[in-house]
């Protein structure tokens, strides 16, 4: 169980976390969130779509790691299986919880950078110092910290880019079924992409203001990202041909 608790340069100071921290903890996911700045590099491995949050109604950019809800295709004997990993895998056991503050009721909360406590990577002898011997952040916890900022920063750039898209009536539900070398099949469910016929009836106008956003790219990136599904069927069929000659 997840269990943060915010960083505190004293209490915390002799903890050091795994330099090589396996991803097996991630493996019980088939969607990550993403950030649209990250494209240009989960464009070369991940199919990307936009799932709708359950608790706004808001559409946000995700990438496709497996079928099944619980299945990561890209977690290969407890290592990750692409060049590039999604920076809410990467900032983990990290993240940002509000600071309790006794403020006026309204006012923005401050968050501070926190630990999973219960991550089996944190250590006390070997690994990433979070701490230097004078109590300030190690260049390791700078990064982190860099880390979670883009990802605050690239929510709020993911929601309004999602946001105008739907404006614009531009996000459309996948239609996509997909069979497997034993038979199987599955259809995609509760994702969403950029409809292609919609782009194409955009007035010019539009199209340069999209442009000037510069979330014309990010359509781009994430049509394109696309035909990574046939890669992910791949990624299943190989993991089925095993299983079933282990079977054997």
């Amino acid at each position: 169980m997840v269990n943060l608790v915010a960083l505190n340069s004293q209490i915390h100071q002799k903890l050091r976390v795994a330099a090589a921290r396996s991803t097996g903890e991630c493996a019980a996911i088939n969607v990550v969130s993403v950030i649209p700045r990250e494209y240009p590099r989960l464009v070369a491995h991940y199919p990307i779509f936009f799932t709708k949050s359950t608790e706004t109604g808001q559409f946000e950019p995700a990438a496709l790691l497996g079928f099944a809800r619980s299945e990561n295709l890209f977690l290969v004997d407890g290592r990750w299986d692409a060049a590039y990993v999604p920076l809410q895998i990467q900032r983990q056991p990290f993240a940002l919880i509000p600071r309790r503050v006794n403020g006026p009721e309204g006012e923005q909360a401050t968050l501070d950078v926190a630990l999973d406590v219960s991550s089996p990577h944190i250590q006390t002898q070997e690994g990433e110092r979070l701490f230097l011997d004078d109590g300030q952040p190690s260049k390791f916890l700078q990064n982190i910290t860099s880390m979670l900022s883009a990802l605050v920063a690239g929510s709020t750039e993911g929601h309004a880019f999602a946001g105008r898209l739907t404006e614009l009536d531009l996000i459309e539900p996948v239609q996509i079924d997909v069979g497997f070398v034993d038979g199987g099949e599955t259809k995609l469910q509760g994702l969403y992409w950029i409809a292609a016929a919609a782009v194409k009836a955009l007035s010019a106008a539009q199209l340069l203001e999209l442009r000037d956003r510069g979330y014309l790219e990010w359509m781009y990136f994430q049509m394109a990202s696309i035909a990574h599904v046939s890669g992910l069927v791949a990624r299943k069929n190989r993991l089925l041909s095993a299983v079933a000659a282990a079977a054997r």
